[in-house]
């Protein structure tokens, strides 16, 4: 003969409706340590790489032509090295495309130099594992057009330059530049054409 314990069908409902409290409460715990120990600022921040594509060209007797060999830079406007690099490594005439601790110490920061092409066109990608949407100056450097002395920088150009590149004149020499101001908050950055007359 078979002995069997009865227990009432209220009490197991009981137990069924108490496990299922028991386990959202888990539940909802597990999420919220999840939002308090998460940083919701770097969260909040998507990383990616900014492409920045642009051109220069130079006047000759009228004719626009391309610049190829004029050196860009993207500096950083909130980060600035621990030390500054040799200007000649940047300079239109002696720029060094490879083992060039002027142009890592520049990317490491999460901007970029590059110089123009054949055709006086650039494309370079601004590193997103270092830093992302920033606002930088945008310095480019002819090679092909002379006249403009570092003595007609502004006090704020000069100071930028100054700390990145020690000496200044290294970099721009007597060649015409071009400043403004950039920002890289999408993927894909067109800057209007570069142009010096």
């Amino acid at each position: 003969m078979l002995e069997g314990v009865f227990v009432p069908r209220w009490i197991v409902y009981c137990q069924a409706a108490l496990l299922g409290l028991v386990a959202i409460g888990f539940f909802g715990l597990g999420i919220a340590v999840g939002y308090f120990s998460t940083d919701s600022e770097a969260a909040s921040k998507s990383t990616f790489d900014c492409r920045v594509i642009g051109s220069v060209v130079c006047r000759h007797d009228g004719d626009a032509i391309a610049d190829s060999g004029a050196v860009v830079f993207l500096l950083p406007k909130i980060s600035r090295p621990d030390a500054r690099a040799p200007g000649h490594l940047v300079n239109p005439d002696t720029f060094k495309a490879l083992d060039n601790v002027a142009i890592d110490r520049i990317h490491e920061l999460g901007g970029a130099v590059v110089r123009a092409d054949e055709n006086g066109e650039f494309d370079v990608f601004v590193d997103g594992r270092y830093s992302t949407g920033i606002d930088y100056y945008l310095l480019v450097v002819s090679k092909g057009k002379r006249g403009v002395d570092t003595k007609q920088m502004t006090k704020e150009q000069a100071a930028v330059i100054g700390s990145f590149f020690i000496p200044i004149e290294d970099v721009v020499e007597d060649r015409s530049f071009y400043w403004s101001e950039v920002n890289a908050y999408e993927e894909r950055l067109d800057l209007a054409e570069v142009e010096f007359k």
